[in-house]
């Protein structure tokens, strides 16, 4: 191999990130040249050494005192040496990306919408040498298109990985909050590539419209319900299934509305409630004693009034449909009644358990 006395990338295109010079057989005395705008890196055997900044530099052991000591160590060490010179730009450059992800599974039916996305990031290098290692040593890379067809596809694959960690419900009630997150992701992960991202623009997300129709609470239940059907059909049409169909349809039959019917029962329980009487305040069904003032939760014992069996309140002297005394019937019935379930105490007259609900008689 010739003896290289020069070394520059003169033929820098606005659009080109690096350039790498393989195979160069340099000796002590040699110069590089770098322009404004760039880095002169050297590398060998996939690592980057030594880092030239603009100008006129004279290759002396002082000047590239990493090199020296890696070949001083394999003792190939003299005034003529081989090794690789990378240009790197340090100018602001764009690139585009677009591509499809899939949001996490959502809901009972682990729902994945299909997410399509563009826009563009504006980036520089930063840190030449880490650049150089991660692109020309681990990446392969010998020029400006490897090292850009790698960028674009790095970007895609981050936004494909961080989507697919926001279920539809999030993507769809925060999508620029979502986008934000995923350009935090995007940055981070540059930085460890020797890259600074300027700025990360989504210029768009598209959302299905059926996907959005799942992320309310309605949409979800109809989704449901449509895929019940449509696994019912396709089971019941297939053939050869047997058993083994039979069992696929029972467990789909089965699993799913018994789900819904949970979560429904779930929403009505989280409804209901007891007022208590005294205080007026809103108390779970089940509870005994108001959680407010104290009072008890338990149903007041009635009379029964002996003319037209309307229940009255204990105490009531006179019947509230009739008229009728009621004071012969509570002094009849001045006894308490012991449930036979839970042994709880009733006033007499009580048809039912305050405590249990046991019918009591």
């Amino acid at each position: 191999m010739p003896i290289i006395e020069r070394v520059a990338w003169d033929y820098a295109g606005a659009e080109d990130i690096a350039y790498r010079f393989p195979k160069l057989t340099l000796k002590f005395g040699s110069q590089v040249i770098v322009k404004e705008n760039q880095w002169g890196v050297f590398f060998r055997d996939g690592k980057a050494y030594d880092v030239f900044g603009p100008g006129r530099h004279t290759i002396t052991s002082k000047n590239v005192p990493l090199l020296t000591a890696a070949l001083k160590a394999v003792g190939i060490m003299g005034d003529i040496f081989d090794c690789e010179v990378v240009f790197v730009s340090n100018s602001q450059f764009r690139a585009n990306f677009g591509g499809t992800a899939y949001s996490a599974p959502s809901g009972d039916i682990k729902y994945q919408a299909e997410l399509g996305f563009f826009g563009y990031m504006l980036y520089k290098v930063e840190d030449p040498k880490l650049f150089v290692v991660e692109f020309f040593g681990n990446k392969g890379a010998s020029t400006s298109r490897d090292v850009e067809n790698y960028i674009r596809g790095f970007i895609n694959e981050r936004i494909i990985n961080e989507f697919g960690g926001y279920d539809i419900f999030t993507v769809v009630k925060n999508v620029d909050a979502t986008t934000d997150k995923v350009t935090l992701k995007i940055s981070d992960e540059a930085a460890r590539v020797g890259l600074k991202v300027i700025d990360c623009v989504f210029e768009g997300v598209k959302i299905p419209e059926e996907a959005r129709r799942f992320a309310s609470g309605m949409g979800a239940q109809a989704m449901v319900m449509q895929y019940m059907k449509e696994t019912a059909t396709e089971l019941k049409g297939s053939e050869g299934g047997g058993a083994a169909a039979a069992g696929l349809g029972a467990g789909m039959g089965l699993t799913m509305p018994y789900m819904m019917a949970q979560q429904m029962q779930q929403g009505q329980q989280a409804q209901q409630v007891v007022i208590c009487q005294s205080c007026g305040a809103k108390n779970p069904v089940g509870t005994k004693f108001c959680g407010n003032c104290g009072a008890s939760l338990t149903p007041a014992a009635k009379i029964a009034c002996p003319k037209c069996k309307t229940e009255n309140p204990v105490g009531t002297k006179f019947c509230g449909n009739c008229g009728s005394p009621l004071a012969q019937q509570a002094e009849s019935s001045g006894a308490e009644i012991a449930c036979s379930k839970c042994g709880t105490k009733n006033p007499a007259g009580t048809k039912f358990c305050g405590n249990c609900g046991e019918k009591l008689g």
